[in-house]
């Protein structure tokens, strides 16, 4: 018998819950398509939670394909990049991310390159933007032209039977576990969550997300864009 099977032998029993290893949905190249847009996740690891005085030492972001109305497509090949802070890196942050003082030495990342790589992104989103968003912003002033949305604040996750919002909670109660706190791994995770369809009606999480973000970017700009 074959893991998986054993796996859902075990659920069907009712008596066991099964967590399995997150496997993304990687494609080659960005699908066509008139209702087909591209995105960017984008997660960050800081000196601190203080975007006026802490410094980024990790940058991941993770373009994906998604549809006009909420369908996760898939994801696309990584911006996965270490940057070496002007300041000692904090113990507490050694203990979350596993990122040490040595690992950072010597790493710069360009803001242009940044930039670069997020410049056909229709919509960029991170999960707690409000602690991102001024970041990256400050870092790569591209950014702040972007439409933006948060996958923890945008998505209604109690309508779902999800308890908490803090992303290794959902992902647990989704039925997967990850390699967490690294930038590309926590964009990958919360990209696998926005293509989660348990909600009313079958709707994915990601669609809510994009309803949420046009009705903020129609009222910051007075148009509806391309989200």
């Amino acid at each position: 018998m074959s893991l998986e099977n054993l796996a859902r032998t075990l659920e069907r029993s009712g008596d066991y819950r099964v967590l399995r290893r997150l496997r993304p949905h990687w494609l080659e190249a960005m699908p066509e398509g008139r209702r087909v847009r591209k995105g960017l996740f984008l997660d960050l690891e800081t000196t601190g939670l203080d975007a006026a005085v802490d410094e980024i030492i990790e940058i991941g972001m993770v373009p994906f394909a998604y549809t006009l109305d909420g369908g996760l497509i898939g994801v696309l090949p990584a911006f996965s990049r270490l940057r070496e802070p002007s300041v000692p890196v904090p113990t507490r942050v050694t203990e979350l991310t596993g990122l040490t003082q040595e690992m950072l030495a010597g790493h710069r990342i360009a803001p242009e390159d940044v930039a670069d790589f997020a410049a056909d992104a229709s919509l960029v989103i991170a999960h707690n933007a409000k602690f991102d968003r001024p970041f990256i912003e400050a870092f790569c002033p591209a950014f702040a032209e972007k439409p933006w949305a948060c996958s923890m604040a945008d998505v209604p996750w109690d309508e779902a039977g999800f308890e908490g919002r803090k992303l290794g909670y959902l992902a647990t109660q989704a039925g997967f576990f990850f390699e967490g706190h690294r930038a590309t791994d926590d964009c990958l995770a919360s990209l696998a969550l926005l293509g989660y369809c348990g909600f009313p009606e079958g709707r994915s999480a990601l669609s809510y997300l994009l309803d949420r973000a046009r009705s903020v970017w129609v009222k910051g700009l007075g148009c509806s864009g391309t989200v």
